[in-house]
């Protein structure tokens, strides 16, 4: 094999790394975005949950102290 055969075979090697590479980056890019979604939804559940648990536990100790 010459030379510039070799490098001709080179470039399409990389060219077809690239490619691939490329695609493999928009998956994980596309899966870390929804990843980051599923995140934000179980954080706003929490904060819900959370939410409500300091309100009823206020409401019991108003309860309480009102007797």
């Amino acid at each position: 094999m010459d030379q510039e055969s070799r490098i001709r075979s080179i470039e399409l090697e990389m060219a077809q790394h690239e490619s691939q590479c490329e695609e493999r980056w928009k998956t994980t890019f596309n899966r870390l975005m929804e990843i980051e979604e599923s995140l934000k939804r179980i954080e706003n559940r929490i904060m819900v949950g959370a939410g409500s648990l300091i309100i009823f536990l206020a409401g019991v100790i108003v309860t309480l102290l009102m007797d």
